[in-house]
């Protein structure tokens, strides 16, 4: 399988051959070769459909499981994300996923664009999909809807706020919550007024069918939907943004107060903290495969592992009485990786006792609670002081080898 092990820095298939070699010697059993060629076959052999699958289903059990307390007013919340990733310097996966134009032929890496669906109260993935650069985060975001069920409420940033998908959510029993494109302009004194900076307005569906939509779903869209703009002040020192306009479908202001909204907007941040914990605390920033198809085996497996991890963190809340988005993440990988070789070798009786054991200081491990921190978008540590390749490396090194020829030659 694609080697994604998130509890330790090594991620080689050496590694990984190494790790199943040392519990075949514990358990008596005679250790396979050093080559790594078969465990390479072997994982190539795995379906991505399948890791897609297990992805997907482990992501889903969490997203159904939350107790009535861990919801939003009720409501079962899916938060939307994307980011981008790159991958091994391959001529199959440049051709799959182009590096970005900006960067020169042969000093670039390929580059995929992702869009996540997290589970509001568990931060688990129910579904993710890649694609390369080319396609906008809108378009991935479309391709996720059939994993959302009625009475589900969508929640994400701007870009995702399009009146052909409010009405795509909206025909699906889906409610959405999204704050408004830049390029919208609201007028409060228009429209059903509900309080200040609060009302019901109507929009109009555009003449242009967006790009990415087939023409047939845009001919399908309502002429006109009824939607509720809010919008809400940050009076916080050091935040970037002072006001916030949401559009959502969620009219009712008795159900949903604005307060309401405005917290539930905040949440979204919850998202981009998901994503670092993928991204950099499991390091799937920069994917080592070295074919598209094992690119993605990678992604699902390193969204499988994360799904697996918050599955731990949601028994330790179930059971220890605390919410699961409060447990260091971090942590529970620690935890995990001590607990490893002991659940591996343990007897049935012992395995019971010490993943109770396990859950329990995974309970134990709470975020300190800093509401409203304040940190500079900046890093301190420095890069070291190596020139950036400006060429292709085997130019480079043609260079190199000649410079030296001739040196020796003059000599």
């Amino acid at each position: 399988m694609p080697n994604c092990y998130p509890l330790g820095v090594d991620k080689s298939c050496k590694n990984a051959l190494s790790r199943v070699i040392s519990y075949l010697v514990a358990e008596g059993q005679t250790p396979p070769s050093t080559d790594t060629s078969g465990y390479c076959k072997a994982r190539k052999r795995i379906k991505e459909g399948f890791l897609l699958f297990l992805m997907r289903l482990t992501g889903k059990h969490l997203h159904e499981q939350p107790e009535p307390e861990l919801l939003w007013c009720g409501r079962r919340v899916a938060v939307f994300d994307g980011s981008s990733l790159t991958m091994a310097d391959t001529k199959k996966n440049q051709q799959k996923y182009p590096q970005p134009q900006s960067q020169a032929k042969g000093c670039g890496f390929p580059a995929g664009r992702i869009v996540c669906g997290f589970s509001l109260s568990t931060g688990a993935v129910f579904d993710a999909v890649m694609s390369s650069m080319k396609t906008g985060e809108i378009n991935l975001f479309r391709q996720l809807y059939p994993n959302l069920e009625a009475g589900d409420v969508a929640l994400g940033d701007r870009i995702f706020g399009t009146y052909a998908d409010i009405c795509l959510l909206h025909a699906g029993d889906v409610d959405s919550a999204f704050r408004m494109h830049g390029a919208r302009k609201t007028d409060f004194r228009k429209g059903k007024r509900l309080a200040r900076w609060d009302h019901i307005v109507e929009w109009v569906k555009p003449k242009q069918c967006p790009d990415g939509l087939k023409r047939k779903l845009f001919d399908q869209l309502p002429e006109r939907i009824l939607l509720r703009e809010t919008r809400f002040h940050i009076p916080k020192k050091g935040f970037r943004t002072e006001d916030v306009t949401l559009v959502t479908t969620l009219l009712d202001p008795k159900l949903y107060t604005r307060i309401d909204l405005a917290q539930l907007y905040r949440l979204r941040w919850q998202a981009e903290i998901d994503l670092k914990h993928l991204k950099t605390t499991m390091q799937m920033e920069h994917l080592p495969s070295k074919t598209p198809s094992m690119v993605r085996k990678d992604f699902y497996v390193h969204l499988l592992a994360y799904n697996l991890i918050r599955t731990v963190q949601f028994s330790a809340s179930r059971q220890h009485t605390v919410a699961p988005l409060v447990l260091s993440f971090q942590a529970t990988i620690q935890h995990l990786t001590s607990f490893t070789c002991l659940l591996a070798h343990a007897t049935d009786e012992q395995r019971r006792y010490e993943y109770e054991q396990l859950i329990f200081l995974v309970s134990t491990e709470k975020l300190p609670f800093r509401p409203n921190r304040v940190e500079p978008r900046a890093v301190k540590r420095r890069p070291k002081a190596y020139p950036r390749l400006t060429k292709p490396r085997k130019q480079v090194r043609r260079k190199l080898m000649n410079d030296r020829y001739f040196v020796r030659a003059a000599a």
